[in-house]
């Protein structure tokens, strides 16, 4: 590869809005460190031209560095190559239970390893779901822990106490995992993976909640909003008590530290009979496609950006440091490094100055920011919680499918643009392949006006069977040259042009829903 000196004008000629498919590269605006690890000098800028999903990264640098991506006129990926990376996680599964009549999901990864973890599981014996991404930073471990053990934190918090001591029987006595438990049926994909060494450690958390919840239990009606938000926080608190050095024996938990010092957003919806549930922590996002009549869709966000955009939460988090409002909040990041302003992990921004110094004292625990672990202006931590925001609503026959999914897909495409994409693909697998025409008397007219629209979904018929790797191709491309060109570029490169993407879709049974809504409205 012939490498030349990038001019400051370079990126900005391929263009910054992602709106019109161009080549830009996106800086992750999680982290405050440089992601290439390199000296060069950047400067970050973000654009609100014509939405706020517009970035643009102007890089300056007098070393030789990447000549940029592949010609999108000259692709070097073939179509069926192309096809074959973005399918390598697909999942589809079909479930005809409850409300949820299937869903399809898709990871692609830009990081390497790949930072972002998915979730889907059914509690078993009950037509209740949960479906989950998870966007980790500063490495995978936090995310991998919390996509393995926040359903059960969430499965304890809801079960009756005979369940419950069941539980504790399994996993105390018999001396199970967590997984082996059989209260959760898990959906997972070919290369989703399970971390078993760490199940004795995750075993004995889960086992003193539940004994905490039994010698607490009142008889006594908690909502599932409840459940989620206790969820959430334990499972955050267990992860930051179980990093915590030993003084007495001075000796360290390296694995759990591991996944403290990583950190992870979230966003989780349960699906329990005809009633939705979302919860989340961070900058992942939930969006509903309501079909609001013929051929009109609307994108109902259930979910809000937990960053500094978020003037809500910028004010939530200067209440809870008053004395603090100068240094809290610094370039669109907290203490001007973090830009979730919600995350599991992360004590970096959670524990106390003591425990903090006597990592880098110690230096026994090489953490992902080097000597720079105690951020600037750190006076009274938390600085950073997991409690998750939580928003409730009643499915009705509009309501069609649910959108999960990381940042890396909505820095690049609109919950507008997403709904629209997956409404034109649910028409487009509509159609059918052996069609004939009804066999009850019609007119010509009929029959054109038939045609017209089988000639409509056939041109909107998608080259993916699987609407997440719909998703993410229009969100790469949509055109060829584009997708590959975004596929090829080197491992080091990669993150600064699009981030780690995870898609999960649920699809909706409104049929069931139908029923279930007349039955419980009265009707």
């Amino acid at each position: 590869m012939n490498m030349r000196r990038l001019p400051p004008s370079w990126f900005t000629q391929l263009g910054s809005r992602v709106s019109d498919r161009k080549l830009c590269p996106v800086f992750c605006m999680r982290h405050g460190f440089n992601p290439c690890n390199c000296r060069r000098t950047a400067s970050y800028s973000k654009l609100h031209q014509n939405n706020r999903y517009q970035k643009r990264f102007i890089h300056h640098t007098s070393r030789p560095v990447f000549s940029g991506p592949d010609s999108v006129e000259n692709p070097r990926l073939a179509p069926l190559q192309v096809t074959s990376i973005l399918r390598v996680n697909e999942l589809s599964v079909d479930v005809n239970e409850g409300a949820v009549k299937y869903f399809e999901s898709n990871q692609l990864q830009s990081n390497n390893p790949i930072e972002d973890r998915r979730g889907n599981a059914k509690f078993v014996g009950s037509p209740r779901f949960l479906f989950g991404v998870f966007d980790g930073h500063a490495g995978c471990a936090c995310a991998q822990a919390i996509s393995e053990r926040l359903y059960y934190y969430i499965a304890l918090m809801i079960s009756p106490p005979h369940l419950i001591e069941k539980i504790v029987h399994l996993l105390k006595d018999r001396g199970l995992d967590i997984h082996s438990t059989g209260i959760l049926n898990w959906y997972r994909g070919a290369h989703d993976y399970v971390n078993k060494e760490l199940s004795p450690m995750y075993s004995k958390s889960l086992v003193k909640l539940a004994n905490e919840i039994l010698a607490l239990y009142i008889e006594e009606e908690s909502t599932i909003d409840d459940h989620l938000l206790s969820a959430f926080c334990r499972l955050d608190q267990d992860i930051v008590q179980e990093a915590l050095p030993n003084y007495s024996k001075n000796v360290s938990n390296f694995e759990a530290m591991q996944i403290a010092f990583s950190g992870s957003c979230a966003c989780v919806a349960m699906v329990d009979g005809i009633n939705l549930y979302v919860a989340n922590t961070g900058d992942c996002k939930a969006v509903l496609g309501v079909n609001v009549g013929d051929d009109q869709w609307e994108a109902k966000e259930l979910s809000h950006d937990h960053n500094a955009d978020n003037v809500q939460e910028c004010r939530r988090l200067v209440n809870s440091h008053p004395n603090e409002g100068t240094h809290l909040i610094r370039n669109g990041r907290l203490l001007g490094d973090l830009a979730p302003l919600r995350a599991f992990g992360d004590v970096r921004y959670k524990w106390p100055a003591r425990e903090l110094k006597h990592v880098v004292k110690t230096m026994a625990y090489s953490t992902p920011y080097g000597n720079n672990l105690i951020p600037a202006h750190y006076h009274t931590p938390p600085y950073l919680t997991a409690e998750p925001e939580l928003i409730s609503r009643r499915l009705t026959p509009k309501d069609k499918f649910l959108v999960l999914a990381t940042d890396g897909l909505w820095e690049m495409v609109t919950p507008e643009k997403v709904v629209k994409i997956i409404a034109g693909h649910m028409e487009g697998q509509q159609v059918h392949v052996n069609f004939r025409l009804p066999y009850s008397e019609i007119t010509l007219s009929n029959i054109n006006q038939i045609l017209l629209k089988r000639k409509t979904s056939l041109a909107n018929k998608a080259e993916d069977s699987n609407a997440a790797t719909h998703l993410i191709r229009n969100a790469l491309g949509p055109e060829h040259g584009r997708v590959s060109a975004m596929l090829t570029l080197p491992i080091h490169i990669s993150r600064l042009y699009r981030d780690d993407i995870t898609v999960t879709v649920v699809y909706f049974d409104t049929d069931y829903i139908r029923d279930h809504f007349h039955q419980t409205s009265g009707d």
